[in-house]
């Protein structure tokens, strides 16, 4: 429940707030005095040491609103040389945000070598060697680059959340190879590796990137992502294919069809597109958020059952590959998935988030 306030805040904090997209820095020992005591009186919420909100702000938002908020706070409190990583970096820089928020905000300050991380009530800081390659300055806030973060969050998050951060990163441009490199030495850089062994930047959603893990998580063959396919021509797009077995899958979100003013003309276009996919004999699993984050090895066993019962055929389904720029273009010989399991082995203890 919001906290009751007795007056309003004065116009110059307020004017403050918003100079400071909703965070006030006390940097004098009279600031500091002053903010407190409108902390005390409940018209400002601490985020760290010397940083606060305005409660009314901070009761309208969600959890990862919340984090990118305390993140920045916990920066300012920081000093001039650091810079926020992980997930805290992730809230600046376009990554996706999944799951529950860490508990408290990470960064960074660059050194000549690791020293550890320190601890604290507001935030968590690691003393590292970052190379300058890897630090960026998003609208005058310190952070860690697309590439680095999603490194970083490799390295305690879950496997199949680790590869949809990375599928993203690959989409942006970064370059994970050099960030898995620079992040040698690391705990968790196991999976980190893993990630940036298997991610794509074909992907082009969370969701899809997690239904492809599945297939890893299975031993299943593994699915072409964005994959074309159509009545002698490239009609469609599937957010995984399996060719051999004339199969599919289609990652669907719920805000695909929520809240909007033409969701019946959205629900038409799927008819007629389920229609064409049948009438090429592709069987199709959809699924959603709920099973693919909530029960993997549910929707694992649904594309097993599947696969199963589409055995493999003599000849493959007609597909195109999707190219960024051009469209559907031929695949090249090295575009083929093998028709069997994959064989690969995922990073032990992978279903665990230590964020």
């Amino acid at each position: 429940m919001a906290r009751l306030r007795r007056t309003q805040l004065p116009h110059a904090i307020q004017t403050a707030l918003a100079a400071g997209q909703g965070v006030i820095s006390a940097d004098r020992p009279k600031a500091r005095q002053y903010l407190h005591s409108l902390c005390q009186r409940g018209l400002l919420q601490q985020l760290a040491h010397g940083q606060y909100t305005d409660p009314e702000l901070w009761e309208g938002l969600n959890d990862w609103e919340r984090f990118a908020l305390v993140s920045r706070a916990y920066l300012r409190s920081c000093g001039d040389d650091a810079y926020l990583s992980g997930w805290s970096a992730a809230t600046l820089n376009g990554l996706p945000l999944l799951g529950r928020p860490p508990r408290l905000p990470e960064a960074v300050r660059p050194g000549q070598k690791s020293e550890g991380t320190q601890n604290g009530q507001h935030g968590r800081t690691r003393r590292e060697h970052v190379p300058g390659q890897h630090l960026r300055d998003y609208d005058g806030i310190p952070a860690t680059g697309v590439g680095y973060t999603a490194g970083t969050i490799a390295l305690t998050a879950s496997l199949p959340i680790a590869l949809a951060v990375g599928d993203r990163a690959l989409r942006r441009g970064a370059n994970l190879k050099n960030a898995a490199r620079d992040l040698k030495g690391r705990r968790g850089i196991a999976r980190a590796r893993w990630v940036v062994q298997h991610a794509t930047p074909l992907a082009e959603s969370p969701l899809e990137s997690v239904g492809r893990f599945a297939a890893y998580a299975g031993d299943l063959p593994l699915p072409i992502p964005n994959a074309w396919v159509g009545d002698g021509k490239p009609e469609y797009r599937l957010d995984g294919l399996w060719p051999w077995h004339w199969a599919g899958f289609e990652a669907d979100g719920a805000v695909k069809y929520n809240n909007r003013p033409d969701a019946a003309d959205v629900i038409a276009r799927q008819q007629e597109r389920e229609w064409v996919l049948r009438r090429l004999t592709l069987d199709l699993c959809r699924f959603g958020w709920k099973i693919a984050f909530g029960r993997l090895d549910e929707l694992t066993l649904r594309f097993a059952q599947m696969l199963d019962a589409n055995r493999i055929r003599d000849e493959p389904i007609r597909w195109w590959k999707h190219d960024p720029v051009l469209g559907p273009v031929d695949p090249e010989p090295s575009d083929w998935p093998s028709k069997h399991p994959s064989g690969i082995i995922l990073p032990p203890g992978w279903r665990v988030d230590a964020r």
